[in-house]
């Protein structure tokens, strides 16, 4: 007899420290003698003060590579090593964290260095200077590169240049950090209430509880932490355009932008069934269409971000050549318009339906995953019920119900289109086999976007 996959439950895997951290714990007797340990720490670039971009980013990367004050970097990596242990430390946009993993007969060890690394890191002169040097040298070389490029002009046109998320620390920016910056930012980041807390593998949950308090648990706030807020919410306002960005190459990046949705919203599991039809898997519509009989592009395909704090966004992308680019809008265009104009089949929704819920359990496939995912999903705020009505809820959608979301996610009168690649090239289109110019794609405005000057985070003049 089959048994029926019951998705694990936050709630019994939630445990508070003494000092008010939360942790999920997700153990396995059965599993491989490993544990991880992943520390979320609440906060990210949008905490960077205006000029000292990369400050989080640098203080992210150096918790680890700076070694600390009783380790320096050199024997914290010997020790690490001897441990056959891997920690690694980072500050992104949204959110900085730890992540541990090592052999279970080595947890309190691995427990206690995590700790010293978090709150008594040295940030090494020499060590941040490399890591200047090496963001400094990925700068100059932001250009060369057309994913770069697409990259940072995926970011303007959707946040906007003043939020974080599409910012970039200057170069003065990045030679202006010192030492100093580092610790005063740490004084103000570890707080326990910005830190929750997630350990899977096999482990005795009792004497992880106990190993935790002695640890992390015994954390206390500095004069200088403070709790920190939620990422804030962009106030940009796409503008609907084509938008061109010249760059000599064979080969057209090509996005489709839109706003999306919250995942807390009531439509985003009927969102992400459209999705997976439309470009969110190996069989979608533009997958079969734009790759499969087309034969435009290996990559191909379309999701909706998750948005957590502010609703997310909607991308969908392709490569091509250059004289081919025009042909693929029009036909990425063609499959979002049937989405919202035709029905879907009762055969392709099974199939969209079936393969969601069948996969469903791959997400649960580890004490690590779990433990993670819980950790994760608490951060940003998700329901803890999300998972256990999921399946529910994807078996509920209907074509109808699809056709709403389409047209409601979809309106192609608000889109954004970001091509880089040769503008004359890609303007010209596919004179002999496909013609038909990109500036007739779609009825919006043609726009050319100058390049940035990555060193000065400033459109260069053409």
């Amino acid at each position: 007899m089959l048994t029926v996959f019951e998705a694990p439950k936050a709630s019994e895997a939630k445990v508070k420290l003494k000092n008010g951290i939360t942790a999920y714990l997700v153990a396995d007797a059965t599993a491989q003698p490993l544990v991880s340990l992943q520390v979320a720490i609440r906060g990210g670039a949008y905490l960077d003060p205006k000029g000292k971009e990369g400050l989080t980013s640098a203080w992210g990367a150096q918790l680890r590579q700076g070694g600390t004050r009783s380790l320096p970097a050199e024997k914290l990596d010997a020790r690490l090593d001897f441990l056959a242990a891997q920690l690694n430390t980072y500050g992104g946009n949204e959110e900085a964290g730890l992540f541990l993993n090592l052999m279970e007969k080595d947890v309190k060890e691995g427990l206690a260095l995590a700790l010293e690394v978090l709150t008594q890191p040295a940030f090494a002169q020499d060590r941040l200077d490399l890591w200047k040097r090496n963001r400094l040298r990925a700068l100059e070389q932001l250009n060369d590169d057309p994913a770069g490029i697409e990259r940072y002009q995926v970011g303007l046109l959707t946040y906007g240049a003043d939020h974080y998320a599409a910012r970039w620390p200057t170069a003065a920016a990045l030679q202006g950090l010192t030492r100093e910056d580092l610790l005063a930012h740490h004084a103000r980041m570890i707080h326990p209430e910005n830190l929750s807390i997630s350990v899977g593998g096999r482990f005795d949950k009792t004497r992880m509880v106990q190993l935790l308090n002695e640890t992390f648990g015994a954390l206390k706030a500095g004069s200088e932490a403070k709790k920190n807020g939620l990422p804030p919410a962009p106030t940009h306002t796409p503008k609907p355009g084509l938008y061109v960005v010249h760059k000599e190459n064979p080969q057209g990046r090509v996005s489709f932008l839109l706003p999306g949705l919250k995942r807390n919203d009531p439509d985003w599991v009927t969102v992400e069934v459209m999705n997976f039809l439309l470009g969110g898997d190996f069989t979608s519509r533009l997958t079969y269409l734009i790759r499969t009989q087309e034969g435009l592009s290996y990559t191909v395909n379309s999701r909706f971000s998750e948005g957590a704090w502010h609703p997310g966004s909607f991308r969908a992308v392709f490569q091509t050549k250059a004289r081919s680019v025009a042909y693929g809008c029009r036909l990425m265009l063609g499959e979002l318009k049937r989405m919202q104009e035709e029905p879907v089949t009762e055969a392709e929704l099974a199939k969209a339906k079936g393969a969601l819920i069948n996969g469903f359990p791959a997400g649960f496939a580890s004490p690590e995953a779990v433990a993670e995912l819980f950790l994760n999903e608490a951060y940003r705020g998700f329901s803890e019920t999300y998972h256990a009505t999921y399946r529910d809820k994807v078996k509920a959608v209907t074509a109808a119900d699809i056709q709403r979301v389409a047209r409601k996610y979809l309106p192609l009168g608000k889109l954004a289109i970001l091509v880089v690649g040769d503008k004359d090239a890609v303007e010209a289109g596919d004179v002999k086999d496909k013609p038909g110019k990109l500036s007739e794609v779609a009825p919006l405005p043609v726009v050319e976007l100058p390049l940035w000057d990555p060193m000065t985070c400033t459109p260069l003049k053409k």
